[in-house]
């Protein structure tokens, strides 16, 4: 009787899942995306501008779903907020996967300290350091 009993659920569990998520009333999965600088101890602290640096990050994809990831590296000005786009690209991830990007970027002159910053787009994700400029 057990047996029965466990092999109908396993039978029916799919349909009755589908069919109850249809009706919202199983939780959905929580979709997320992590980015982390990929060796944070090795960030640059100072910056001289023109000169090229290496931007190290890392995308995890936990959305449940292949997704195209665009990306822009941008440096701002601390005091004076001007900004400047240094690097842009896109990569597409399926789900669990993990994508690391090293990108050369050539810093502009904004300023005695900038912030660089790696932003996802669609995702609204970023992380920053900040630079001081070399001999200032």
């Amino acid at each position: 009787m057990v047996v029965i009993v466990i092999a109908l659920g396993a039978i029916f569990h799919s349909p009755i899942d589908r069919q109850m998520r249809s009706w919202k009333l199983l939780p959905e999965p929580e979709r997320l995306t992590e980015l982390y600088f990929t060796q944070p101890n090795s960030l640059p602290k100072n910056y001289v501008p023109g000169q090229p640096q290496t931007v190290g990050f890392t995308v995890h994809n936990l959305e449940y779903r292949t997704t195209v990831y665009h990306y822009r590296i941008v440096e701002t000005g601390q005091a004076n907020n001007q900004s400047q786009t240094l690097a842009s690209g896109s990569f597409t991830l399926p789900q669990n996967a993990y994508r690391q990007e090293s990108v050369n970027i050539a810093t502009v002159d904004l300023g005695q300290h900038v912030k660089v910053e790696v932003r996802l787009g669609d995702q609204n994700e970023s992380i920053d350091y900040l630079l001081n400029k070399e001999g200032a």
